[in-house]
């Protein structure tokens, strides 16, 4: 199914996956960060949670809106988030786009 995200959403959803792939892959950069994807160049396989990580940095390159997601990658994400909102303190209006994006993942079957 294709699922439309604004940029915060797009920016969330890489947050909650790479927090849950590898932390550390998180830098502190000024006044936001980055994502060193160094740890998965050269890797022969890479584990679904990857891909779908592939999967959102080639849509947030392209500017592109629309994604298309299956169940399984919906749910992972979704998942993340859920993870993502309760491992920090978050400010209420980051809370908000998150749990408006669970809901719309929730619709993917």
């Amino acid at each position: 199914m294709v699922l439309e995200l604004s940029g915060d959403e797009l920016l969330l959803v890489i947050i909650g996956l790479v927090r849950r792939i590898n932390p550390a892959m998180l830098k502190a950069e000024g006044d936001g960060f980055s994502v060193d994807f160094t740890p998965m160049i050269g890797k022969e396989k890479l584990s679904s949670d990857e891909e779908l990580l592939v999967k959102l940095r080639t849509a947030a390159e392209a500017e592109s809106t629309s994604l298309e997601l299956g169940a399984d990658e919906a749910q992972t994400l979704s998942g993340s988030l859920e993870r993502l909102e309760k491992i920090q303190k978050w400010p209420a209006d980051v809370l908000d786009v998150s749990r408006a994006l669970r809901s719309k993942l929730s619709t993917i079957v």
